[in-house]
């Protein structure tokens, strides 16, 4: 079961493309079995869905990919959410894809760091959908469902609540069980949520799910002291490299991982781009200054939540990581 071909679906639009492009483009690098990226179009331009191909095939051009463009009726009533309506097919990729048993879904603000296959073979066939864990909130801020639930009467326990950012989906069960129809129904049901596709699945999928193992929810905001030695997937969320708007995004090891592989494996340097020289050496100077002083950070549990990511990635790691990305080039 192992081996069989990996199917890994993104969602976009024209706005987010980008870096939808260096994620896929870092699962196919470091896969060791056959892989087909497909990608959910709702919108995306033909002239940025050649690059974001080309950048998938600069990686690794064994990779097949797949383009779906969704008539964006199926999700008539739905609304937005946060800009773009590509996150509601998270929902029903057992329709769009109707040939397949399984797939992995994940969003794009994510970043590959290792073999996609390791993932693969955890597919449990009791289960309908494995995910990561939701990450902690900071601290003092609630949950951005718990009022909703508490207003619906949902009871609902954040323990095992997944973040659908990165799941593995068992499509025929989830076809056999009619959580199509059963997503249609609770949407209609219940006034919109906070986290659309999210709490419907959580609700819906309740009692057949299972958490992945953490490496394949490694937080960038929160990860901690998360062992990246091993495969892993690092989620953005929150966190966003391309996106250093506030004081409190730093340029931590996590973030630095991006822009190195953009310029190693995808030869493109985005430093310039996005952030100042100035910018990008203050940011990752009071990080590495942070990094080594850990007490500093805990001086006020409220000061460590809003500094985002403080913790360093064992230098052992990166090495590792770093050895994995350079194999393919020599």
């Amino acid at each position: 079961m192992g081996t069989d071909p990996i199917h890994l679906i993104y969602g976009s639009d024209d706005n987010y493309w980008f870096p939808t492009a260096v994620s896929a483009a870092s699962a196919a690098w470091g896969v060791s079995c056959p892989l087909t990226i497909h990608l959910f179009d709702l919108g995306v331009s033909d002239g940025h869905y050649a690059e974001y191909e080309q950048l998938i095939k600069r990686a690794n051009s064994s990779v097949a990919c797949e383009r779906h463009v969704i008539d964006k009726s199926m999700f008539a009533g739905f609304g937005e959410w946060r800009g773009s309506i590509a996150t509601y097919s998270r929902m029903f990729v057992q329709d769009i894809l109707p040939d397949l048993d399984w797939a992995i879904y994940v969003d794009g603000d994510t970043l590959w760091l290792g073999d996609l296959s390791k993932l693969w073979a955890l597919r449990d066939e009791t289960k309908l959908i494995q995910a990561s864990a939701d990450p902690p909130m900071p601290l003092g801020e609630k949950h951005p469902d718990d009022d909703w639930y508490v207003e619906n009467g949902i009871e609902m326990s954040r323990d095992g609540y997944l973040c659908m950012g990165l799941m593995m989906v068992n499509l025929k069960a989830m076809r056999e069980e009619k959580i199509s129809e059963k997503c249609r129904e609770f949407m209609a049901r219940y006034p919109r949520p906070k986290i659309v596709d999210q709490t419907v699945l959580n609700c819906i999928c309740r009692g057949r799910t299972a958490v992945l193992p953490s490496e394949w929810g490694v937080f960038s905001a929160w990860h901690g002291q998360a062992d990246l030695s091993r495969d892993a997937c690092i989620h953005y969320v929150n966190d966003l490299p391309w996106r250093r708007d506030k004081v409190n995004r730093l340029i931590s090891d996590v973030v630095l991982l991006w822009y190195e592989f953009n310029r190693k494996i995808l030869g493109l340097d985005l430093r310039k781009k996005y952030l100042s020289n100035m910018s990008w050496a203050w940011r990752r100077g009071i990080f590495c200054l942070l990094k080594h002083l850990q007490w500093a950070v805990g001086v006020h549990p409220y000061v460590k939540s809003r500094l985002r990511n403080t913790h360093g990635i064992d230098g052992d790691a990166l090495r590792v990581i770093r050895t994995r990305w350079m194999r393919s080039i020599e």
